[in-house]
């Protein structure tokens, strides 16, 4: 009689149980964040967007799915390429792959004074002084900087001939920033400001004749529209990948973690891809038909000694934050 009354409250507690666990599993889970990302590059196959490609996969993978990223490339959104920085604050979308953001956080140019910074060795001194300076302006702006690679200097790109400084006078460049600009207008040549996506148009029809790019950026994407490419290092050309920081602040911490760690890990290995890439680029261009001149160092000396008195001029147009950050800079640099 005991063991029968015994079966019976077990059998009780058991119907109890499942009914509980089936309850449990009626009720919705916690919903899964839906992101995305926009891009400048309107190509996939490019080192920088197949890096972010893998490391939205990763934190899809890692965070079990509580978080996925859709990454939209440049031109698939109506988003100019000058404005990502300020879609990203307004939450329009969550994270971006920002270069153009110079509009919006001034004193990121530092790092793109044409001239300045001359090795790669060169910018990691630099980039280690400017971070505090570049992760302050964002959050201003409702936004985290997750992390930033780097591409190889930018150069230029002709369909007109270009093999040396004085073949820029009359020329119409495509810039990626004012301090590009104001080195072009110093060599006689006219900047055109345009996102990535417009370029193919504008060589098209004429609107540009060249570009400053690197060759494993877009030199390799458009190197059918070009006859000359000149090797004279202006400047490098950083990218942030940048997150909405009420978005990200929502995140579990173990979310926020893991995200930063991938980001992080990854942004290395995009910055090698494109270096070690840019060479061999560079020389199937060549094999290809297109004239490479490999900048003297008269050309060098002479770029210097034409745009060095705008690098203070510049800070002190900006504020006493970029004054002081260029101080650093130039001190680190002993230039």
């Amino acid at each position: 009689m005991k063991r029968l009354s015994f079966v019976l409250r077990l059998r009780s507690f058991l119907i109890v149980l499942a009914g509980a666990a089936a309850l449990a599993g009626a009720l919705p889970a916690a919903a899964a964040e839906k992101w995305n990302l926009y891009v400048y590059n309107a190509v996939s196959t490019v080192s920088a967007v197949k890096g972010l490609v893998k490391i939205n996969e990763e934190i899809e993978r890692e965070t079990g799915g509580a978080l996925s990223i859709r990454l939209h490339l440049g031109g698939s959104l109506p988003i100019n390429t000058t404005t990502i920085t300020q879609a990203v604050s307004d939450d329009v979308v969550q994270m971006g792959d920002d270069g153009y953001f110079l509009g919006n956080i001034p004193i990121g140019g530092v790092l793109r004074l044409p001239m300045l910074i001359q090795t790669l060795a060169e910018y990691q001194k630099a980039a280690v002084i400017m971070e505090p300076y570049l992760q302050r302006a964002f959050e201003k702006k409702g936004l985290l900087v997750l992390g930033q690679y780097l591409y190889p200097t930018q150069v230029a790109f002709s369909s007109k001939k270009l093999t040396s400084l004085s073949d820029f006078k009359g020329l119409k460049i495509r810039v990626t920033s004012p301090e590009q600009s104001e080195f072009i207008k110093r060599l006689g040549g006219v900047p055109v400001t345009i996102g990535a996506p417009e370029v193919p148009s504008a060589l098209d029809r004429g609107v540009v004749d060249g570009v400053l790019t690197a060759s494993s950026g877009g030199g390799n994407i458009w190197k059918d529209m070009f006859k000359y490419n000149y090797r004279l290092g202006i400047n490098y050309f950083n990218s942030v990948v940048i997150v909405n920081k009420d978005r990200f602040s929502k995140l579990d911490p173990d979310v926020q973690a893991k995200v930063r760690r991938i980001v992080t890990d990854n942004m290395p290995l995009i910055t090698g891809a494109m270096e070690g890439e840019e060479e061999a680029l560079t020389k199937k261009f060549a094999d290809g038909g297109m004239t490479i001149t490999r900048e003297a160092r008269q050309d060098v000396e002479q770029g210097m000694k034409l745009i060095a008195p705008f690098w203070d001029e510049w800070a002190k147009s900006k504020g006493p934050d970029a004054v002081e950050a260029l101080k650093k800079v130039r001190a680190a640099l002993a230039r």
